[in-house]
């Protein structure tokens, strides 16, 4: 079965810039930050219990060092949150982890959200 596609029109000039920025620093195709962006948002989507993850494009500060045999890091804004990783990548995924796991800690499974403004 040949793969669907999609064909964009029209991208508005700053987010087509930010596009080109993102891909060329992290040094990958058009396509492929684009499939990347759009798995992440569909990982972080609300699903049928009515529960959801971070924004796709929600960002944090993360400051890192290598050290011997691991690259550490930890977050700007939740100084108390730090981790390691044998490679940048995995130092990402594991400070995502450990965030959520924070930020998740003693909620139940079955909870709710609600944006609250703070101003």
């Amino acid at each position: 079965m040949p793969k669907k596609q999609i064909n964009i029109r029209d991208v508005p000039e700053a987010l087509y810039e930010w596009i080109e920025n993102e891909r060329h620093a992290q040094r990958v195709s058009q396509k492929e930050f684009l499939l990347k962006v759009l798995e992440n948002a569909a990982a972080h989507s609300p699903t049928d219990t009515g529960t959801v993850g971070p924004s796709a494009f929600s960002k944090m500060t993360l400051v890192y060092w290598k050290s011997k045999r691991f690259w550490l890091g930890k977050l700007l804004e939740h100084p108390e949150i730090m981790t390691q990783g044998r490679t940048l990548e995995e130092l990402e995924r594991n400070i995502r982890e450990a965030f959520m796991l924070m930020a998740l800690d003693e909620v139940p499974a079955e909870y709710r959200i609600r944006e609250v403004a703070m101003a």
